[in-house]
């Protein structure tokens, strides 16, 4: 495998360990990241995931050392240099390397960093059959709208699902269900999609922003509000969005079958329109290349 790297301005690969121990983000997680899909050499929905990188970088007041042209090069590179033709790229920013403190300079040079990897997506069969979840507390900070490195509520929230034959850890808040621990989650009710609305408790989601877009020109209904923990088995189908997954029917919630463990008719819809979207941006790509 020969992926590529990217740090401040050089490339190698992630054969070599480039990471200072005094940067920030590695000591106190202080930085965010994106995750994004690739096909053909080609990114997929790109500016998305720039743009929602930079609000998080300016929400936690770090310098954003791209531009979105600058960015778009780097990534154009990056995967030039890339021996494989699908997979993901992790972008990092953190505030940069200094001497450990709590308080830090307001002149610090922020830490860049973009790899390419291979990663296994889901095979058609997964896609119909879907997966299983369970719930459990969020107990991440209070900034959910801003994708830090501080992943470690999320983290053990996964393995948590791991240990129970779960593929995934829904995350609910005095009763109210926020999102997945690395997805965004939605359910039907009455033919109506439902899914938590934008704030400060979770992520928005580039693959939930453009699955929404995707139902409102179908003339699929969306409900975005918040969704009580109680209503979650009486729902008729259910559904995450990410990055890596796609969008991904749900079959079971803490063991309980979900409509009749069947991908449901809506989610199928979706599901089949955001494959085409995403086949259409790497073939817009490949042909204004």
């Amino acid at each position: 495998m020969t992926d590529a790297l990217f740090i401040n301005g050089r490339w190698t690969t992630t054969d070599e360990r480039v990471l200072g121990v005094e940067d920030r983000g590695f000591q106190f997680g202080d930085g965010v990241y994106e995750v994004f899909k690739f096909g053909r050499k080609r990114p997929i929905f790109l500016i998305d995931h720039f743009r929602r990188m930079d609000r998080g970088l300016r929400d936690i007041d770090i310098r954003n050392p791209w531009s979105e042209s600058s960015f778009a090069r780097t990534i154009d590179e990056l995967l030039d240099r890339t021996a494989f033709d699908a997979g993901i790229v992790y972008v990092q920013v953190s505030r940069g390397e200094g001497e450990r403190a709590h308080f830090y300079p307001d002149d610090m040079k922020p830490t860049a960093i973009a790899y390419s990897r291979r990663f296994r997506f889901p095979d058609d069969a997964k896609k119909e059959r879907g997966i299983r979840l369970i719930t459990g507390p969020d107990q991440r900070w209070t900034q959910c709208h801003v994708k830090s490195v501080n992943l470690l509520p999320n983290a053990l929230a996964k393995k948590r699902a791991q240990r129970a034959s779960a593929d995934e850890a829904l995350l609910v808040d005095e009763g109210v269900v926020r999102e997945g621990a690395s997805s965004s989650f939605f359910v039907v009710i009455k033919g109506r999609v439902v899914t938590h609305p934008l704030d400060e408790h979770i992520l928005a989601g580039v693959v939930r922003d453009r699955v929404i877009g995707l139902a409102l020109t179908s003339k699929i209904r969306i409900d975005e509000r918040p969704l009580r923990e109680t209503e979650l088995f009486g729902v008729e189908e259910a559904f995450i969005t990410s990055t890596t997954m796609g969008v991904m029917p749900v079959a079971e919630i803490d063991g309980r079958v979900i409509g009749n463990s069947r991908r449901g008719e809506t989610t199928t819809r979706l599901q089949r329109l955001f494959d085409d979207l995403e086949l259409s941006e790497i073939s817009q790509q490949r042909a204004t290349a």
